[in-house]
């Protein structure tokens, strides 16, 4: 199995693109080379009743939910060459014990995401750390698996996307490896740390294809190879690195745009399909059910 095969973060509910329908979608990650992949969708979009709208493509309710589940079973007979989990994917506030139980019984597996505080490189790594310990619980508990999603996308956001972009950051040297203090700052995160406790808990973090966009599509050479070191940092910490390419749309009719799942990075750092421990939990989890 390659990694660019693996697609365990494929939004394909509520937020697909108008007009298109789950089958598209299905035809898509089989045109595209993936082989297992987890269907996602925020949860909020569904159990949130203020985020309900008019071209809702589901009800915004734990049934919608359901029945996006539903049309995810009546498709599998069409689609035998895909392994399709289903992964609702919780919003940073969001807690996995308020959910309803019919929820919890569809999930293969729960996507987890963490808040953020600009600049506060202490506050985010103990949110880090306390997220990655409720996953933990949440696997014991419960007998689901999770892992936490895209972990350096809310500094992307910070340093690259959603605010003005620092002249220390443009003036990085575009090339080579920098030391870990300088990715340290420009995560906001004690990188080291976050990885000797996700390795120590058996908690997978995500290695997202769309924080990878979002870097390249800033023109900056700097912060994508910082991108591959902090990974680096991950792994050499033991962390369990899961690969998700957080696609939300592609366009059908303007060429076979769309999310990739960031096969790359599994190649620097060495790592094969068959070293990814979550996926090996999947596999346990689905006997024990």
């Amino acid at each position: 199995m390659f990694i660019h095969s693996i697609d365990l973060h494929y939004h394909a509910g509520q937020e697909r693109q108008p007009g298109l329908t789950l089958q598209d979608y299905l035809e898509h990650a089989r045109v595209t080379g993936r082989k297992w992949i987890g269907l996602t969708d925020h949860i909020n979009l569904y159990l949130d009743e203020q985020r309900h709208r008019v071209d809702s493509l589901y009800d915004c309710s734990a049934e919608g939910l359901l029945q996006y589940r539903r049309d995810v079973d009546r498709l599998r007979s069409e689609y035998e060459d895909l392994t399709v989990f289903f992964a609702p994917e919780l919003h940073p506030a969001g807690d996995w014990r308020s959910l309803p139980a019919s929820v919890l019984e569809v999930s293969d597996y729960l996507i987890f995401e963490v808040g953020y505080v600009p600049e506060d490189r202490q506050e985010n790594t103990e949110a880090y750390l306390a997220k990655l310990a409720e996953i933990r619980r949440f696997r014991d508990e419960t007998g689901i698996p999770g892992y936490l999603a895209h972990p350096f996308r809310n500094a992307v956001n910070a340093r690259l996307v959603k605010q003005d972009i620092a002249r220390w950051v443009t003036n990085l040297e575009p090339l080579g490896s920098v030391p870990t203090e300088t990715l340290n700052d420009f995560f906001s995160l004690d990188i080291p740390r976050l990885g000797k406790a996700a390795a120590e808990l058996d908690v997978a973090l995500e290695v997202n294809g769309n924080t990878y966009e979002r870097v390249r599509a800033i023109n900056l050479t700097a912060p994508l190879y910082m991108l591959h070191q902090a990974y680096g940092l991950l792994h050499a910490a033991g962390a369990d690195l899961v690969p998700g390419s957080d696609q939300h749309a592609f366009m059908k009719k303007v060429g076979r745009g769309g999310g990739f799942v960031p096969e790359e990075v599994f190649e620097r750092l060495g790592c094969r399909a068959e070293d990814i421990r979550f996926l090996h939990h999947l596999a346990g989890a689905a006997q024990n059910r």
